[in-house]
């Protein structure tokens, strides 16, 4: 006889059918829990299932009875219980794509239900996003790809606890956001994506109620002023906040911030269905407007084909009848015999005996003279205007380099040397902006522009020398990173 299962019994693996990895063009509809390791992710799993606990008069709650299968039920079960008694399991690495665990979560509002929230959450390993052998791997570009087109990605920083040092590697969020915009194949992540910094029950009272107050300073706070623009230069639709899974009540899960978290995401998600309805609805409108603009060009041809062949029967017969049609009597046409009185038939004259009067003669019009038509190709080089000139890179860049080791040069001799770094600027955009738009190529270039920025004291603004600063740290050598990080501290960043 099979013993229950129960959630601290030892879970066999069950048989599932393998999640296919997706093709060119298909999208995920997962939403995904991302993060390094300890950060949190299946915490806020059991979390849910901890919300529907709470006193709060407006929350949301999540049952197991409100999870689609028998796996999922399992899972949030588990995931509370090691919640509440402050432990987790890690999430295994696997080569397969990881199963969504499909639920339903219902606000409720004074013991009434107000929303509901269907969601299917993935929980990945958190070695695919710090360990970069783990994302160059097969597995790790599908799941790059799947996060890249999912519906939404809750990125979760552990937060540091009172009196230890911050460990985060601020290099591995810039090369995960290249290689989700590499994945997606798009300048931007379209997908709602809420970064979260977790576990605030570890800081001290006061921390903690900042980060609730205002999310986003603390997490500027935690990652940095240079972390965050890149977070807000990939995600347009973008939102910080402040989460503790487990709470603050000892061995009881009474979670803080969810209920904000989960809120933005219903928005989001409503935002995003009537923005689709609304595509749907133009494009059934634009077809029927092409079906009936198809119809009436139809049916306009034909009525001008009518037009055209009644107008033009209309004018042969105009020219028929100008021309004297039926014939007169020719000069070769034979009169027939005449009957005299007495009935005999006289010889039958021909036309040439008929008596013939001069024909009048032909008034002729003489040739009006008419002006020489112009030549409308005819070389004129002051309407063309003069060629542009062929753009020469390799001059470009000469130029550049040329430029900023002047700039240097006259640095070291005490002057600002600003007029010779805003001509590396010049050149340097030049040729970033004849190439192709985020180019691997150009990084010594987007270097060269973001230290003429720097060093001579421009105004290129703050967010546009750390983009540049971006592909330098992530495409460049390990010279180029090094002047890149010595530049960011520089900022300040």
């Amino acid at each position: 006889m099979t013993a229950p299962t129960t959630p601290t019994s030892p879970v066999t693996p069950p048989t599932l059918t393998p999640v296919p990895a997706l093709g060119r063009g298909e999208t995920h509809d997962g939403f995904f829990l991302w993060g390094a390791p300890k950060a949190g992710k299946s915490g806020f799993i059991g979390a849910l299932y901890g919300l529907s606990r709470g006193d709060d008069a407006e929350r949301w709650t999540a049952h197991p009875k409100d999870c689609d299968d028998p796996h999922t039920q399992e899972q949030v079960l588990r995931a509370h219980e090691e919640l509440s008694e402050r432990r987790n399991t890690k999430t295994g690495v696997r080569d397969t794509a990881y199963r969504p665990l499909r639920l339903t979560l219902r606000k409720m509002k004074v013991g009434r239900q107000v929303g509901e929230l269907r969601v299917a959450l993935v929980d990945p390993a958190g070695e695919f996003s710090v360990d970069p052998a783990h994302r160059l791997s097969s597995a790790g570009r599908n799941l790059y790809r799947q996060v890249a087109t999912s519906h939404g990605v809750l990125w979760l920083f552990e937060a540091t606890p009172d009196g230890r040092a911050s460990t985060l590697d601020r290099l591995l969020i810039l090369e995960q956001l290249v290689a989700l915009l590499e994945a997606g194949g798009s300048p931007q992540l379209d997908l709602p994506i809420a970064i979260c910094l977790s576990k605030i029950d570890c800081l001290s009272e006061e921390r903690r109620r900042a980060a609730l107050a205002n999310p986003t300073q603390a997490l500027l706070d935690h990652l940095g002023a240079t972390s965050l623009t890149w977070f807000e230069a990939v995600c347009p639709t973008l939102r910080c906040f402040a989460v503790s899974s487990a709470g603050v009540v000892p061995d009881k899960v009474r979670p803080l911030g969810l209920n904000d978290v989960l809120d933005w995401l219903e928005e989001q998600r409503t935002r995003r269905l009537r923005a689709a309805r609304a595509v749907a609805v133009k494009g059934r409108a634009l077809g029927l407007v092409k079906q009936w603009s198809a119809a009436i060009a139809k049916g306009t041809m034909i009525v001008g084909l009518l037009a055209g062949a009644a107008y033009a029967g209309a004018t042969i017969m105009r020219r028929i009848k100008a021309s004297g049609w039926p014939p007169s009597a020719s000069a070769d046409t034979t009169i027939g015999p005449v009957t005299t009185a007495d009935a005999s038939p006289t010889r039958p004259r021909r036309a040439t005996d008929l008596p013939t009067t001069p024909p009048a003669a032909r008034k002729t019009t003489p040739p009006t003279a008419t002006a020489p038509r112009p030549r409308e190709s005819a070389g004129d080089v002051t309407r063309n205007g003069a060629r542009t000139p062929a753009f020469d890179i390799r001059a470009e860049q000469d130029s550049m380099r040329a430029a900023f080791e002047e700039g240097l040069a006259v640095q070291r001799d005490g002057e600002s040397g600003r007029q010779w770094f805003r001509r590396a600027y010049v050149h340097a955009s030049r040729v970033i902006e004849r190439g192709t738009a985020g180019s691997r190529k150009y990084t010594p270039e987007r270097l060269i522009r973001a230290r003429s920025c720097v060093l001579g004291q421009l105004d290129c603004g703050r967010r546009a020398v750390s983009e540049d600063l971006t592909w330098v740290l992530v495409f460049g050598d390990d010279r180029e990173r090094r002047t890149a990080v010595r530049l960011l501290e520089r900022l300040g960043a």
